[in-house]
Formats: structure tokens, C-alpha cells, sequence
């Protein structure tokens, strides 16, 4: 019994072409769109500020730290504070960023979808390349 009839085989052989094609494209637009996202990227350290630092004698504290300092795309440049942090990250107005609805995307997040985009593409082109071939054989 044969799996597919010898006169599909050369429209298999195109659609299988076409597929590993695109995916092809899609593995490398992976990369180029991960990079372009990226491009913008610093460390970053969100502050919520607050006159507590007043109240302690600190009155050149911009704010009380929220987390640890994680390279961050955000794309509005009066959601930063003057001066830097540890490490010489950029300080940022976690209250500024709430009331406007800015998300500040983190980098390793666009890094994991950009990897699972990839992954998914080569074993399309892998699949689809591979059926392109058997196709490909069948008909000569």
C-alpha cells in the first residue's frame, strides 16, 4: 500500500518546499525581531518614590528599591529618575510607569519567546525540508 499517490507527490513536494521555506524565513525574522526589541534594552532598577528617605536623614534618596536591577526595555524617557544605582542602573519611576499603564517588557522574557519562535521554526524547516527531499526522490 502506499502512503501517498505518485501523482500528489509533485504537489507535496512544492507545498513541502514552500512550508520549509517560510519557516526558514521565520527562524531568521526570529532573530532580527529579538534584536531589534532588544536594541533599547538597560539595567534598570525601579524605584517607588517616597519622602521617607526625609525622614531618615537621607535626603538625597530618590526612592525605596523595589526588587533587584534587571536589564528592561522602556521606551519613555520621563519614566527615569536622575542618577544611577548599583551597578550603574538606571533608576525609574515604578509610580510613573503605574499611572500612565506602561509595562516595561524584560528582556529575558522577548529572549524566551524569541528562543521558543526560533525552536519551532527549525523543527518546521527540519520537517518540512525533510518531506521536500522524500517528495523530491519519490518523483525522479
Amino acid at each position: 500500500m502506499r502512503l501517498v499517490r505518485s501523482s500528489r507527490l509533485p504537489l507535496l513536494r512544492r507545498v513541502a518546499g514552500l512550508l520549509a521555506l517560510l519557516a526558514l524565513v521565520t527562524l531568521l525574522l526570529s532573530f532580527a525581531v529579538g534584536a531589534l526589541l532588544t536594541r533599547d534594552a538597560a539595567l534598570v532598577q525601579l524605584i517607588q518614590p517616597s519622602s521617607a528617605g526625609a525622614l531618615f536623614g537621607e535626603a538625597d534618596s530618590p526612592g525605596v528599591p523595589i526588587g533587584s536591577p534587571q536589564p528592561m526595555i522602556i521606551r519613555d524617557p520621563a519614566a527615569f529618575l536622575p542618577g544611577e544605582g548599583e551597578g550603574g542602573a538606571r533608576l525609574v519611576n515604578e509610580t510613573y510607569l503605574r499611572e500612565r499603564g506602561l509595562y516595561p517588557l524584560q528582556v529575558k522574557t522577548v529572549e524566551l519567546v524569541r528562543n521558543l519562535v526560533a525552536l519551532g521554526a527549525g523543527l518546521a524547516a527540519l520537517v518540512f525540508g525533510g518531506l521536500w527531499l522524500w517528495a523530491r526522490g519519490r518523483t525522479r
